[in-house]
Order: structure tokens, then C-alpha cells, then sequence
């Protein structure tokens, strides 16, 4: 069984944990794994659910060089692909649209200025509710 303890001690503050994922996107963005290697905590885990309908790793990703591997090879990425910091579960995250759908949300953990921990949600059912068309305005 995996051990799933925090590593790093303090939780971020918003205004870090934005900080760290702004980061974060900067690096998914320009490709570069070894500035996204270094955002993340030597130990970080990185979880994936493609809900078997989308190719993700079927067990947590652990270590920081791995788990920069495993998000530079997300599906999507290309010159129509976009990363947003947004808000995610109530702190900042990460969404991956390819053209205007949605793709992945990813909610990172961060502490001491590192993130620890990256939710990777691929499934297409559950990403439906950040797909939904805005209905008609009355």
C-alpha cells in the first residue's frame, strides 16, 4: 500500500498556491520538464483518472521528474491546446482545454513554495459539468 502522508510541512497560502501553479503552467506550456521537475517536491504523486476511456497512468505517478514526464505527455497538447489557471475545488488549479472543450482539471497540493500532490481528472464523464453549454439567458 502507498504511503499518501504530506511530505512537505506548510500548506500554502493562496496567494503561494496561485503563485506555484501560475508556475506550473508556465512550464506545462513552454514544455520545459526540468523547471516543472523543479516545482514539484522530490517525492510529489501525481494521481490520473481517464476513467478507461482516456490513456493515463493506471497507478499514482511518484517522483518530481516523473510525474513533469507524465503531465508533458497529457493528451491534447498541441498548438490548439491551452492551460488556464482557474479555480479548482475552491483553490487555484489547472484546466487543459483542447480548442474550446475541456480535457483535464488538475488540482495541485502545494507546500513549502512545492507541490506534493496533483489530482489529474481525464475522464470525459467527469469533466461533463465543465462542458456544459451556458444555457439560455432569461
Amino acid at each position: 500500500m502507498d504511503d499518501f502522508r504530506v511530505r512537505c510541512v506548510r500548506p500554502a497560502s493562496p496567494r503561494e498556491q496561485e503563485a506555484v501553479v501560475r508556475s506550473v503552467q508556465r512550464a506545462c506550456v513552454s514544455g520545459d520538464g526540468e523547471v516543472l521537475a523543479a516545482l514539484l517536491c522530490a517525492d510529489a504523486t501525481a494521481f490520473f483518472d481517464g476513467g478507461g476511456r482516456v490513456g493515463a497512468p493506471d497507478r499514482p505517478v511518484h517522483g518530481s521528474r516523473q510525474v513533469a514526464r507524465a503531465l508533458l505527455t497529457l493528451p491534447a497538447r498541441g498548438p490548439r491546446t491551452t492551460w488556464s489557471a482557474q479555480s479548482v475545488n475552491g483553490r487555484t488549479g489547472l484546466v487543459v482545454r483542447w480548442e474550446c472543450r475541456v480535457a483535464a482539471v488538475i488540482g495541485l497540493d502545494v507546500a513549502d513554495h512545492r507541490v506534493v500532490q496533483l489530482w489529474v481528472v481525464l475522464n470525459p464523464d467527469k469533466l461533463r459539468s465543465w462542458n456544459r453549454s451556458p444555457g439560455p439567458r432569461t
